[in-house]
């Protein structure tokens, strides 16, 4: 806390300081100065099943576009490649894990943030680039009108990021601000601590947020660095258009912005660093915080081989588990106030599953409420679960489905995921048939599958423990 001394000083300081009017910097017209472009269309398929047209470039990059009418005035964009920091050495990861989030604070094309800011008001138009575990690239949304603005900002993001440490110290200083109060919250305790147990093997991993050893240990010129090379090559990234598009526009300015990228010619993708989190079934009990809250954790996960149907039913599974779960110890046991399940199943960068039962109570009934979630897990793996609990599932599903159908956003996630993880490209189309044919057998047979073995348990108790609490927690 500041002393009376301090304060005094500051104000000293600001009656003797020779301040002057803010004054705006010269207005910027444009953000990049007009080039000719050499860019040239060298390829046109279209896919008639998914109305989508893609062109590939002379710089071989390639630009898939989907015309809508949800929205009279949206476009929505991406642009993917593969490698992200998966490809990085570990050295150079732990150096450079938090910084990637950062680049940005600096601004591109030699405009401040705070100057892209001004430059941008009354404009409806963003655009971010970002580095992330599997992939790079670049994101956001326009209007018809703001295109052009758009692809500037596109290009910008692979050619002209700033380079500004006095930013990314300022970022530091926001973050680490933000880090000494989030340290003494219980549930991202929780959540850290079990997160650094898991990934105890995994040299890569040290916490969920940055602490003041990571922040040294970082390297900000490391980062843009890797940045900088990733975003060298264009032609490895796959560009997606999805909105209320004018096909004339569209392609004049991809032809002048995206074909006259710089690329290497090299292609690249991910790769599997081997590390893997710890999965044999164990029971961890965290201590954190004074009020008599806790949470439960009830997890299933491991490495097995992807099969699309088993994929379906576990998420279904995770999903109608959540209804049982509520129903029984909210309603029957009165015991907790929120809480779920969820599972899934992932293809990359390796093949494994994911189960997960959480929920808030009382202390003094962890046992009761996790020997109650179990109990209910038992009975997808002995009978199954109940035909209306997953009719109940398809109606929400079938519901969301056809109301994200008209989202722009809903159809550039689709129809870009098979260039990240080989997914079939019409699983947008055919996904109301496989839903329809899941079946109460198809739920219990992922759930004697992957539920009846590898059971983990994590619980956050107060820091007076279970001494105050009626019963002792989970036993190990």
């Amino acid at each position: 806390m500041p002393t009376e001394a301090m304060v005094l000083n500051t104000f000293d300081a600001v009656k003797m300081a020779d301040l002057k009017p803010y004054e705006e910097k010269t207005k910027t017209e444009s953000l990049i100065k007009p080039f000719k472009s050499e860019g040239k269309l060298a390829k046109t398929e279209t896919d008639a099943k998914l109305g989508t047209t893609t062109w590939t470039l002379s710089n071989w990059t390639r630009v898939t576009f989907k015309k809508t009418d949800f929205k009279d005035d949206e476009i929505t964009f991406a642009a993917i490649s593969l490698g992200g920091v998966s490809v990085i050495l570990d050295a150079d990861y732990n150096k450079t894990r938090f910084t990637f989030d950062a680049l940005l604070e600096a601004g591109i094309g030699g405009l401040s943030k705070t100057d892209l800011t001004h430059y941008l008001a009354g404009k409806q138009v963003g655009a971010s680039s970002y580095v992330g575990g599997l992939t790079e690239g670049v994101s956001g949304t326009s209007s018809k009108k703001d295109l052009k603005t758009a692809m500037e900002l596109i290009y910008l993001c692979f050619t002209d990021l700033n380079y500004n440490p006095e930013s990314y110290n300022a970022y530091k200083i926001k973050k680490s601000a933000m880090q000494a109060n989030i340290d003494s919250d219980p549930e991202y305790y929780f959540s850290n601590e079990h997160a650094k147990f898991i990934n105890q093997k995994n040299p890569r991993f040290t916490g969920l947020e940055p602490t003041e050893k990571d922040w040294t240990n970082t390297d900000y010129k490391k980062a843009y660095d890797i940045y900088k090379q990733k975003f060298a090559n264009a032609g490895n990234f796959h560009f997606y258009f999805v909105g209320n598009i004018n096909e004339v526009q569209l392609k004049n300015e991809v032809l002048q912005y995206i074909a006259s990228l710089p690329t290497t010619g090299k292609s690249s993708t991910f790769k599997d660093t081997g590390y893997r989190p710890v999965e044999e079934g164990y029971t961890k009990v965290y201590k954190k915080g004074k009020e008599p809250k806790s949470l439960v954790t009830i997890s299933y996960s491991g490495e097995a081989p992807y099969n699309e149907k088993e994929a379906m039913a576990l998420s279904a599974l995770g999903e109608v588990a959540t209804i049982k779960v509520l129903e029984k110890l909210r309603e029957d046991e009165s015991g907790i106030y929120g809480g779920g399940a969820s599972g899934s199943f992932s293809k990359i960068p390796y093949n494994a599953y994911d189960f997960s039962v959480n929920f808030p109570c009382g202390p003094e009934n962890v046992d009761k409420l996790t020997k109650s979630a179990m109990a209910e897990l038992q009975k997808f793996i002995d009978n199954g679960p109940e035909q209306k609990d997953l009719d109940k599932y398809k109606e929400e599903e079938y519901n969301e489905y056809n109301t994200s159908l008209k989202d722009n956003g809903f159809w550039l996630q689709w129809i870009s995921q098979n260039q990240v993880d080989g997914s079939d490209k019409y699983n947008i189309l055919n996904y109301p048939d496989k839903l329809k044919a899941l079946t109460v057998k198809d739920l219990q047979d992922v759930a004697k599958k992957y539920l009846s073995k590898g059971r983990s348990i994590a619980v956050l108790m107060p820091e007076d423990g279970r001494e105050k609490t009626k019963k002792a927690g989970p036993a190990n």
